[in-house]
């Protein structure tokens, strides 16, 4: 005898949707005491909180954002591009502004832009098309056509990671060209005199151009000028770091300090630096730039600059919520950075000790 197979499983139209007074009729409150925990609950007695929040929870109540936005002709959404979320550094600024954004009642759209302005322009439109109230993208480097973009559309931008405005455009974060010259005076204190740079410099990254600027000009002051094999340039990954140390120390053996542009640049040179047999910083010097979280957990831990990210996330989130409001805001705002003194550098090795790693490069 056939085995009789269960009823075959059917789409159901959904029950008809929870309003805000259904909560309130659950919870046994007036719809006003709703409204008031779910925009402001700061206000609300704790008691009242939780009762309105277990007749949410029970009627899987969700608020009509849609509505919201006609009646109020807001999205009350934001959106923000990045070149990647790959890296720390970036995920911490956006974790920074969707907090104080979600305090304030907004919704985070996040872009990637993958270090292209052309992929830029396409997020951006994107972003705009579905109706956003502001904006945040990455550095001061924006193709012509989205910043015509953005200012047809008229919503509030503010650029991160960069101090100066451009083209218009409101900026927040550090100096990062400063930040940089502090960094190499630093070394130079230390009795450098022989330098390397590894940067990350593609057309869209004005932050890393601004860092080999820094340390550049700083030891043009010194009366240090860097030959062009003394700059490799490399992508933004471990493996680049590796690649440009093995290639700098091969071409210049002399060299006791390497300026990196990003911390993962600098790790990836220590790597490559151990591998070999390379003693940082008895050998030579390594500095990064970001402070992410690894590179005090190196051994040793790395000489970086320590970028704000959470602070640049807040400062950016507040900036386009005062500029929805119509109240008055800043051109730029400039926030400070540290010098973090580690491990991974020291006073240059003696000529001795010099000459016997320029013939250990030579032999390898």
């Amino acid at each position: 005898m056939a085995r009789k197979q269960p009823p075959a499983a059917t789409w159901s139209r959904p029950q008809t949707r929870a309003k805000i007074e259904d909560v309130a009729r659950e919870a046994r409150v007036s719809s006003a005491t709703v409204s008031r925990v779910l925009n402001h609950p700061a206000i609300v007695r704790p008691e009242l909180r939780d009762k309105v929040a277990r007749a949410i929870a029970k009627l899987a109540y969700t608020r009509d954002s849609a509505g919201r936005a006609l009646k109020s002709g807001r999205m009350r959404t934001i959106g923000a591009i990045v070149p990647t979320l790959g890296f720390s550094i970036f995920a911490a600024g956006i974790e920074a502004l969707q907090n104080r954004l979600s305090e304030a009642g907004y919704t985070l759209l996040i872009a990637n832009a993958q270090y292209d302005k052309q992929r830029e322009l396409q997020e951006m439109r994107s972003l705009l098309e579905r109706g956003i109230d502001g904006v945040a993208p990455v550095g001061g480097s924006h193709s012509p056509e989205l910043r015509a973009l953005i200012q047809q559309a008229g919503v509030p931008v503010i650029t991160t990671y960069v101090s100066k405005a451009s083209g218009g455009m409101p900026a927040i974060g550090i100096d990062n060209e400063a930040a940089t010259r502090e960094l190499t005076r630093y070394l130079l204190g230390l009795g450098h005199v022989s330098f390397g740079i590894i940067a990350n410099v593609p057309p869209s990254n004005d932050r890393s151009r601004a860092r080999l600027e820094g340390a550049q000009k700083t030891l043009a002051q010194a009366g240090i000028d860097l030959k062009p094999t003394q700059i490799i340039k490399a992508d933004h990954s471990l493996a680049q770091g590796r690649g440009a140390f093995r290639q700098l120390i091969t071409d210049h053996p002399e060299v006791t300090a390497m300026i990196c542009t990003t911390d993962t640049l600098a790790i990836g040179a220590m790597a490559e630096a151990r591998k070999l047999a390379f003693k940082v910083p008895q050998s030579l010097s390594i500095t990064g730039f970001d402070d992410i979280e690894l590179a005090a957990q190196l051994d040793p831990p790395l000489t970086t600059i320590s970028v704000p990210a959470g602070e640049i996330g807040r400062g950016a989130a507040d900036y386009l919520i005062n500029a929805i409001s119509g109240l008055s805001i800043p051109k730029s705002i400039q926030l400070p950075y540290r010098l973090i003194m580690r491990g991974s550098t020291a006073a240059p090795p003696s000529r001795t000790r010099k000459n016997s790693v320029a013939k250990a490069v030579k032999n390898r």
